[in-house]
C-alpha cells in the first residue's frame, strides 16, 4: 500500500536522509516496515519571512498499514498512475503518419507513435539543436536573421530557448504529466523536475535532451527531416492524401499520407496563411502583449524569502491584477537569474522573450508584463474580423519595435515610460549599462510607448503600481523595460471536431500553435493526445 504524506515540514538545510526519517516518524513506522519512499512534490513555504522552510509531499511504499489515524489533509492512501500506451486499433494505415513541427507537441506525438511502432515522418522547418544554436548565436552577435532557424524555429521549438519551464494547470488524472516529466529525466533532465512545484529544465540542458530524444526516435524507426518547410497539402474527397514541403536543397517534395499532426507552433505565420487561403475553419484568438521587465535577482529573492534568500535557489514570482479599464495585466514566463533574448522570426520585425539556464544564476530576473488583447481590439486597429487579424496586429507592433530600435532591442526605464518621454542622457546610459548581463542581442534606448497600443501602455503603468505593492521595488522608476513581448500564445485557433480532425479529415491541429496548449507541458500533453487518437483507431500496415 502507498501512503502519501501531504505536508511534511523540513528546514532549508536538511539532508536527503532527513526526508525518509521524517516520513517514518510521521507514520509511526520503522525502516523495515517500508519498501521505499519517493518525493512526490516539494515547495518552499515563505509566508512567514522569519521562518522559511520546505514542504514535502512524500509517497511511502508500506509493507503494513500505519497504526496512526490521520486527517485526509495530512496523509492517506495514494493512487500512483503509470502511463500506458493505448491498444492499437484495427483499421489499417497504409502510409506513415506525418508530424509537421518538432516542438514539444510534435516531439511527444512522434515519441508516442514511435513507441507504438508507427514510425512517423517528422517535417521540421528548422535545424537540429546543435546547428540551431549556432544560428542563434550568430544572430545575437549581429549577423542576419535566419527565418527558419532562430529562437522560435528549429528542433525543440520555442520552448527550448525559454527556460524550459514545465508548469501546467492540467490535472494529471491518467499519469501523462508524470510520464512527460519522467521522459525528460530519462533523456537527461535532473530528477528534481519530478517533484519541484515549479519545475524547469533550463535552456542549456533542454537542447541536449531534445537531441537525445531525436536519436531515440531514429532508433525506433522515425524518419526526421530537418530543413523541411511544410508548404501545402492535397485532399481527395475532403480527406488528406498528400503533404508537400520544401527540402533542404530547395527541391519540392511530397509525402503520401492520410494522417498528419499539425504542430507548427504559435509563430508559423506562413502556415496560418496557407490554412486560411485553403478555407480551413479557424478563428482569431485573444492573447496578450507588453514588455519584459528586468530587475536585480537579489531584489526578487529578498522580497520572496527575506533573509533566507541566500539558502535558496533564485526566486520567481507570479503577478496579476484586474484594472478599472476592464483589462488584465499579469506576469508571464518569469525567468529567474535569466536573460531577455531577441526572438525575432521575421525580417523587419522584432520580438523578445526570456530564457534561463538550468542554474538560474544570472544577476537579473525578467518576466513578461503583459496586457490582454482581443479580436475586438484587432478590429478597432483596422484588421477586420478575419482569422488572421491577430497575426496582423502582432506584426504592426513588432514592425514598430524594429523601426524604433533600428533592429536592436529597444529598452527604457520605467520612469520615462510612465511619463511617455524619451530617456534623458543619464537614463539612456543606465538603461544599457549592464545590458550584457540582462539581455542577449543588441540594445538601444527608445520610447516603448511608440511601439505598443496606447491602452496597453496605460494598463502597464497601472499594473506596475499595483505590483510594487506586492513586491517592494518592482515598480521603481529605474526598472528596465525591453520590448516588445507579443508571442505569448497563438493568435489563432484551428478548429478540430470530436475526432480531433480539422475541417480537413485526417489533418489534426495540435499544440500551442493550433490554440490547444500554452507552454511545454500542455503542448507535450496535447501531442500525446493526438498520437493516442491515431493509435486507438489504426495499426501500421506499411
Amino acid at each position: 500500500m502507498i501512503y502519501r504524506i501531504h505536508q511534511l515540514k523540513l528546514p532549508l538545510d536538511h539532508k536527503s536522509d532527513d526526508i525518509k526519517k521524517a516520513a517514518l516518524a510521521f507514520l509511526g513506522l520503522k525502516e523495515n516496515d517500508i519498501e521505499k519512499t519517493e518525493v512526490f512534490k516539494r515547495s518552499v513555504d515563505a509566508r512567514n519571512r522569519e521562518d522559511v522552510f520546505y514542504i514535502y509531499a512524500v509517497d511511502v511504499y508500506c509493507k503494513r498499514k500505519p497504526l496512526k489515524k490521520f486527517k485526509p489533509n495530512e496523509a492517506g492512501p495514494a493512487d500512483v498512475f503509470r502511463y500506458k500506451l493505448p491498444e492499437r486499433g484495427c483499421k489499417a494505415l497504409n502510409d506513415p503518419p506525418v508530424i509537421i513541427g518538432f516542438g514539444p507537441a510534435g516531439l511527444f506525438a512522434a515519441y508516442i507513435l514511435s513507441l507504438a511502432g508507427f514510425k512517423p515522418i517528422v517535417l521540421e522547418r528548422g535545424k537540429r539543436a546543435e546547428e540551431r544554436q549556432k544560428d542563434i548565436d550568430d544572430f545575437l552577435s549581429g549577423k542576419p536573421l535566419n527565418p527558419d532557424s532562430n529562437v522560435l524555429f528549429g528542433e525543440g521549438g520555442a520552448g527550448t530557448f525559454s527556460d524550459g519551464k514545465l508548469n501546467t494547470l492540467i490535472k494529471d488524472r491518467d499519469g501523462k504529466g508524470r510520464f512527460v516529466l519522467k521522459t525528460f529525466v530519462d533523456f537527461g533532465a535532473d530528477e528534481d523536475i519530478l517533484y519541484d512545484s515549479k519545475p524547469h529544465i533550463g535552456t542549456d540542458k533542454l537542447s541536449v535532451i531534445v537531441k537525445n530524444m531525436r536519436e531515440k526516435l531514429i532508433s525506433l524507426g522515425a524518419d526526421i527531416r530537418f530543413n523541411s518547410r511544410f508548404n501545402d497539402f492535397k485532399t481527395d474527397n475532403d480527406r488528406l492524401c498528400d503533404i508537400s514541403y520544401s527540402a533542404s536543397d530547395g527541391s519540392k517534395e511530397s509525402v503520401n499520407t492520410e494522417l498528419a499532426i499539425l504542430a507548427t507552433g504559435h509563430s508559423a505565420r506562413d502556415v496560418f496563411k496557407l490554412l486560411n487561403d485553403k478555407k480551413m475553419h479557424m478563428s482569431a484568438k485573444a492573447f496578450a502583449i507588453g514588455v519584459r521587465a528586468i530587475h536585480p535577482q537579489e531584489l526578487i529573492s529578498k522580497n520572496q524569502y527575506g533573509d533566507f534568500y541566500r539558502k535558496l535557489p533564485a526566486a520567481s514570482y507570479k503577478l496579476t491584477a484586474g484594472l478599472e479599464n476592464g483589462r488584465s495585466v499579469y506576469s508571464f514566463c518569469m525567468c529567474p537569474g535569466g536573460y531577455v533574448v531577441n526572438s525575432s522570426s521575421e525580417e523587419g520585425m522584432l520580438v523578445v522573450n526570456g530564457m534561463s539556464c538550468s542554474a538560474r544564476d544570472g544577476a537579473y530576473a525578467n518576466a513578461a508584463i503583459i496586457v490582454n488583447v482581443t479580436p475586438e481590439d484587432f478590429e478597432k486597429e483596422g484588421f477586420g474580423k478575419t482569422p488572421l487579424s491577430g497575426v496582423e496586429f502582432q506584426r504592426k507592433y513588432e514592425r514598430k519595435a524594429y523601426e524604433i530600435g533600428r533592429g536592436k532591442i529597444p529598452v527604457q526605464n520605467l520612469k520615462a515610460f510612465s511619463e511617455k518621454r524619451e530617456c534623458n542622457e543619464t537614463e539612456a546610459e543606465n538603461s544599457v549599462k549592464n545590458a550584457g548581463l540582462m539581455i542577449k542581442g543588441g540594445v538601444t534606448p527608445a520610447d516603448l510607448n511608440s511601439c505598443l497600443p496606447e491602452f496597453v501602455c496605460e494598463s502597464l503603468v497601472e499594473g506596475f503600481k499595483i505590483f510594487d505593492r506586492k513586491i517592494k521595488g518592482f515598480g521603481d522608476g529605474s526598472t528596465i523595460l525591453a520590448g516588445i513581448e507579443s508571442r505569448t500564445s497563438s493568435p489563432v485557433r484551428i478548429n478540430r471536431d470530436e475526432n480531433m480532425f480539422s475541417s480537413v479529415k485526417g489533418l489534426i491541429p495540435c499544440g500551442e500553435g493550433a490554440g490547444y496548449a500554452g507552454g511545454i507541458m500542455s503542448a507535450a500533453l496535447d501531442g500525446i493526445k493526438t498520437a493516442e487518437r491515431i493509435i486507438k483507431e489504426y495499426y501500421p500496415a506499411y
